[in-house]
């Protein structure tokens, strides 16, 4: 394997963390190339001076993830990863850690080397599933076998404070995303038919009302605008962000809340209850799932909705085909009085806990999962992961990655995003993420993030709190039938089988139920946290 300290490198893996830095809210300002320090160490050397990359014995360890389906096909970057670490991965699919499945997994004692999952989501949190001997705590093995993941936390202590408990036990590989990455959707509408009906991108909601009425009477869309569930108001703030709350919890002035209990929440609820009477919201949104979202966007048959970036690109593939006009672009978040800025959007945090790799307790092979696990954070495994096989997907120019054909021009038709993840390991893994700057053919896809990333949505967020066993325990049980009890509630007023007022009732029972002690046990929690 060629070694990067004898060519001209593109960045030290100092600048790996640049944006998740950023992300954690450390000071200073964004090194370009002339910032960054050169690494002295080779990438691959280890505490271990002697160990090298690729590790040698013809190694295989089984991984499982978090996503749903079957076994993925094996792609090129499987290949690379094999070739460079000298360890193979046997793909065991996906069992999210909410799934029923996950726990009969458990009860099994089959478990796979590598469980890559939302370890904060474990019944009693992390340090229970240590302590009940699933996965291994890894402060001592990184010490020993993952230098790359150490230099980083030494050289971050915001990162390191995020991927570790309370008590200080680090459980897992940690996918922390850039600062960029941290911001991927919100709301989408179609342009054309603005510009047709001479209207501008809503940015407050009575404009929104005005929009989603031109779509139906004058542009006969069935459905105006068209989401799924989850986007009601808790994976992104949706139209709640105008009103000044979001589902779930998030901090106000220092104190964590629960946005389904502020007052302001009866107040969206109440409007997206009226605009469905007016048929502004389309009326299967409670059942509709992701595909059929993407026709009626493509059909004619909804001009909004809310969605992931890669939204953007995929609609005006599609529409663009049939009709050249097609026109799909970001609107930002919407608020009460024009001219402010709005509190809420979609906003991650830098480690959301999503994509963490966990090592079995029963693996036999600990340092090769270790190893395996660390070449991510290396900065030949930072290169693979951002860019691809260099030759195939990128050439170096000036020091500087430029993708190939393959990834801007594909024969085959494929996105720059497709063909990437086959090649690379972008998101979704653990990994220190930095920004690829993916060639985009539409510009409206490259102009949303910096519409969506617009809120004061930073100043809200709650970030990875760690309750201990006994409060995540008690945690569960309170917030399993809040979670029920709130979406009935959601939907039943919005749909109007409720009328309004009936979310005060609902409110109610939600004390009943245990909701200011949940806020107790976060609140306690999130204090720990600033003092780590």
């Amino acid at each position: 394997m060629k070694s990067w300290t004898k060519r001209k490198r593109y960045t030290s893996f100092t600048m790996i963390l640049g944006s998740a830095l950023l992300a954690a809210g450390c000071t200073g300002g964004q090194g370009g190339e002339e910032a960054a320090k050169p690494q002295t160490e080779e990438s691959g050397k280890s505490a271990n001076a002697n160990f090298t990359y690729p590790m040698p014995g013809n190694i295989e360890l089984t991984y499982m993830t978090e996503a749903l389906g079957g076994i993925p096909a094996r792609a090129p970057i499987d290949d690379e990863y094999q070739k460079r670490t000298g360890i193979a991965i046997k793909h065991l699919g996906g069992t999210p850690m909410t799934d029923q499945k996950f726990s009969l997994l458990l009860a099994s004692g089959e478990l796979p080397d590598i469980f890559l999952n939302t370890w904060l989501q474990y019944p009693g949190g992390p340090d229970k599933a240590v302590e009940q001997g699933y996965i291994l705590k890894l402060n001592d093995l990184i010490d020993q076998h993952a230098p790359n993941l150490k230099k980083a936390l030494q050289e971050h202590p915001e990162i390191d404070k995020m991927i570790k408990t309370d008590n200080g036990t680090y459980y897992a590989f940690p996918f922390i995303r850039s600062e960029a990455g941290r911001v991927y959707g919100g709301p989408i509408i179609r342009k054309d038919w603005l510009d047709e009906l001479g209207l501008s991108v809503p940015e407050t909601i009575d404009e929104w009302h005005t929009v989603l009425k031109a779509f139906k009477e004058k542009k006969n869309a069935a459905a105006p605008v068209t989401f799924r569930t989850m986007f009601l108001g808790e994976r992104t703030a949706g139209f709640a962000g105008a009103y000044g709350v979001m589902g779930n919890y998030y901090v106000k002035n220092g104190k964590v809340v629960y946005g389904y209990l502020e007052p302001e929440y009866k107040e969206y609820l109440k409007t997206m209850n009226q605009w469905y009477k007016e048929g502004l919201i389309d009326k299967d949104f409670a059942s509709i799932d992701a595909a059929t979202v993407d026709k009626k966007m493509t059909s004619g048959v909804s001009g909004a909705t809310f969605g992931w970036q890669f939204y953007i690109e995929k609609y005006n593939a599609a529409a663009q085909a049939a009709d050249p006009k097609a026109n799909y672009v970001a609107a930002p978040y919407p608020v009460l009085k024009k001219g402010t800025k709005p509190e809420f959007g979609q906003l991650d945090n830098a480690y959301a806990g999503t994509s963490s790799a966990a090592i079995s307790a029963k693996t036999k092979n600990v340092e090769a999962a270790m190893r395996w696990l660390d070449y991510a954070y290396s900065e030949e495994g930072s290169m693979l992961n951002t860019f691809g096989i260099e030759g195939v997907t990128y050439v170096l120019k000036d020091g500087k990655p430029v993708y190939k054909d393959l990834v801007v021009k594909n024969p085959e038709g494929l996105g720059s995003d497709q063909v990437m993840m086959q090649y690379a390991h972008g998101t979704n893994f653990p990994m220190i993420q930095r920004d690829n700057h993916l060639p985009a053919k539409y510009q409206q896809t490259k102009d949303a993030l910096d519409i969506w990333r617009n809120t004061n949505h930073a100043q809200h967020l709650l970030p990875p709190v760690t309750p201990t066993a006994e409060e995540a325990d008690e945690m569960a049980s309170i917030m399993n039938d809040i979670n029920a009890l709130v979406k009935e509630a959601e939907l039943k007023i919005i749909l109007g089988a409720e009328p309004v007022e009936a979310y005060d009732k609902y409110v109610e029972q939600m004390k009943g139920l245990g909701i200011e002690r949940a806020l107790e046990i976060q609140q306690a929690a999130y204090e720990r946290y600033l003092k780590r």
